[in-house]
């Protein structure tokens, strides 16, 4: 059975994992890779990635230069009314 928030999610973005994401971007330092938040959330990486590119599509995210190809794609989180939107939408 999926959780309210998925479903909220899915009506709103038509992404059952957009707001848990979100959320998660919204309530951290501002810097985030895919990796870690796959393995906060209990994602797979694609649906994670998917998210970020999305969300830095639109301009809420902008992603950071690699010191080399090892190094996983961080993304710097753009301050924007979303991220306190997406917070409150999450646990309405």
């Amino acid at each position: 059975m999926e959780s309210s928030m998925s479903v909220r999610s899915k009506l709103l973005f038509n992404n059952t994992h957009m707001l848990s994401v979100a959320e998660a971007i919204g309530a951290g330092e501002g810097v985030v890779d895919s990796k870690s938040l796959q393995d906060r959330l209990g994602l797979r990486q694609s649906a994670v990635q998917r998210i970020l590119v999305a969300l830095e599509g639109v301009g809420l995210m902008e992603r950071l230069e690699r010191q080399a190809r090892t190094e996983p794609i961080r993304f710097q989180r753009i301050s924007h009314p979303f991220w306190d939107a997406a917070r409150e939408l999450a646990h309405a």
